[in-house]
């Protein structure tokens, strides 16, 4: 298992299916275990894909227990990843990375890293960065094209340059999302600014204010009852002051003189004169106030025509665009606001366009690079894996990797290429796809290889293999040359 530092030290289950109690210790290099079908070789694979996050059942529970029990414990002192990530998680504990899951008969699932309660999540992302468990039925897997892309890709170092693509590539699905939704509004929008710039035309002549057109309905009120204010005005004033006998100003100066003198017989009259005085200046500067306003009111009878002539005018406008006269200063600025955000749209869409070349070019370069790294190690891969399945009793066999590039300008996030491992198992046969070429054996062996000479490429310390010789019998698997080559380079 894996290199000499990174790796699994410790695996230990409780209550699991047909495990009562049983802990295991691992050194650095190849662990095998090996027993009689029953026996739970599996069931210890289980247990360890259970402790790294995979789905749980109430039923693996052993009977007549009320809880399962794993725990696994790592020594992460040269996995650089995962020492950063638990520290950022605040889940670190100096080079040790222990984990615990508990399954109880309930359903109820627990996880834990170094002692602390965490979402199970967190238990699958250890497992991305430190531990690759490899199935019974593995080796089908190897039949599907992302299988054999993410094999090439392993050996030729493209990791790197595949996140920068995913990343890429998102950004560029995004940006033409986007342009894709204002393009399919935009003959919509085109008619609605049409109909914009037709209703602000009408109404910018205008010179729209709520203050000018408060005035304006102000000043036709005003003009509207003219006579009537300026009778009211005139017959006020003669009231107050120019009445021959009996106007106020007058009555209230007598009653003054009257009382002035009484005032010395009775002191409280003081109060009283105090407050006629008052009335009297009152009544004094409300006469020059009339009088200003006789003299300076301009209610002309000909500038009534005028002002409701204007308001006809925005009366009408007002009912043709279903608001109230009053509100139409903030209608047209409304109008205003619309039209300049779809003006804003279309030159987002300008910008977009422009965006959008410059992320595919962005997209293309980094899948120019993924090709060349590709093609630089597909040849090499291809004989060092024809060399491992020719020693694993395939003495004909042969593999390639051949690279078809997409259309062009056409891309995915894995790329732009079609990636196609074709094998050939026999002399004289031309290589062919391996799902109408391999048998059920030879494509375990095929895999097994594989898996061999990608061991050291892989970013996980730790592989884990469950039934590695499946569909690989009678000669093949007695046979010590073989066993012993594969065990090596396992090992290395």
């Amino acid at each position: 298992m894996g290199p000499k530092t990174d790796m699994l030290t410790a695996l230990t289950v409780r209550q699991l299916a047909v495990v009562e109690d049983l802990s295991l210790t691992f050194k650095s290099g190849m662990t095998s275990l090996t027993g009689e079908t029953g026996a739970g070789k599996s069931i210890l694979v289980d247990a360890l894909g259970l402790v790294l996050g995979d789905r749980a059942d109430s039923n693996m529970v052993r009977h007549g227990s009320e809880r399962a029990e794993i725990e696994a414990s790592f020594d992460i002192s040269h996995n650089l990843p995962l020492q950063q990530w638990l520290k950022e998680q605040e889940l670190d504990d100096d080079d040790q990375c222990h984990l615990r899951r508990t399954i109880s008969r309930d359903g109820r699932s627990k996880a834990y890293i170094n002692a602390r309660l965490v979402p199970l999540t967190q238990l699958r992302y250890i497992s991305e960065l430190s531990i690759d468990i490899h199935g019974q039925h593995e080796h089908q897997s190897l039949l599907r094209a992302e299988t054999q892309r993410e094999l090439l890709d392993i050996v030729a170092n493209n990791k790197t340059l595949l996140k920068a693509l995913k990343s890429a590539y998102t950004e560029w699905q995004q940006t033409q999302q986007q342009l894709a939704a204002i393009r399919q509004q935009s003959e919509q929008q085109l008619a609605r600014q049409e109909l914009l710039n037709y209703q602000i035309s009408e109404l910018e002549p205008l010179s729209l204010s709520e203050s000018g057109i408060e005035q304006l309905l102000q000043e036709q009120q005003q003009l509207a009852h003219a006579a009537q204010l300026l009778h009211t005005t005139e017959s006020t004033l003669h009231r107050l002051f120019d009445q021959d006998q009996g106007a106020a100003y007058d009555l209230i100066g007598a009653a003054l003189t009257e009382l002035e003198k009484l005032q010395q017989y009775e002191p409280r009259f003081a109060e009283v004169i105090e407050t006629l005085n008052s009335a009297a200046i009152n009544l004094d500067e409300t006469a020059t106030s009339l009088r200003h306003y006789l003299d300076s009111a301009d209610l002309d009878p000909s500038r009534l025509e005028a002002v409701e002539a204007q308001l006809s005018v925005l009366h009408d406008l007002a009912r043709k665009h279903h608001v109230e006269i009053e509100t139409l200063p903030a209608h047209y600025q409304a109008l205003c606001d619309e039209l300049n955000s779809l003006t804003k749209s279309q030159q987002n869409q300008t910008e977009l366009a422009q965006q959008l070349k410059i992320q595919e070019k962005r997209c293309l370069e980094l899948c120019a690079e993924i090709r060349a790294n590709r093609q630089q190690h597909a040849k090499p891969l291809a004989e060092t894996i024809t060399q491992s399945i020719q020693q694993l009793a395939i003495p004909a066999g042969r593999i390639e990797f051949v690279i078809r590039p997409f259309e062009e300008g056409k891309f995915t996030e894995h790329g732009a290429d079609h990636i196609q491992l074709l094998v050939s198992t026999n002399p004289g046969q031309p290589a062919g796809e391996l799902a109408k070429i391999a048998s059920g054996g030879e494509l375990a062996r095929i895999s097994l290889a594989i898996q061999v000479v990608t061991a050291g490429k892989r970013s996980v310390p730790t592989l884990i293999f469950d039934e590695v010789d499946v569909g690989i019998g009678g000669g093949v698997a007695k046979s010590s040359d073989n066993t012993s080559n594969y065990w090596h380079q396992l090992n290395k």
